[in-house]
């Protein structure tokens, strides 16, 4: 397990350095969305690259309008980490899922 830890911070620092140095809004170098390029709906994680190039130089604001769910989500899945409770990982897990759902489809529903 500690290895592991090792592997995904690691994997984690490369991916911030990636996107430090690269704009995902100006280069081509990433896929689109799958399920936005299918069915034209945006999922919940349309628009984390961006939101997080933005976050990574401190442009808080752009995060937030690129996507909102960015910072929740990826303190959600940190918490998922550390949990060694089998029931209250699950509880926790389906409660962020739901969120997720909800999420994805309220981000869909056009406001005008």
């Amino acid at each position: 397990m500690k290895a592991f830890s090792w592997y995904v911070a690691i994997l984690a620092l490369a991916c911030a350095v990636l996107l430090w140095v690269g704009d995902p809004s100006q280069s081509g170098w990433l896929p689109e969305c799958l399920f936005y390029r299918t069915t034209g709906f945006l999922c919940y994680g349309c628009g984390s690259t961006r939101a997080l190039h933005a976050l990574l130089h401190g442009h808080w604001v752009d995060s937030l309008r690129y996507n909102a769910l960015l910072v929740p989500t990826l303190a959600w899945l940190g918490t998922l980490f550390f949990i060694r409770d089998k029931t209250v990982f699950m509880r926790v897990l389906l409660l962020g899922v739901s969120v997720l759902v909800l999420f994805t489809v309220a981000r869909n529903i056009p406001l005008c």
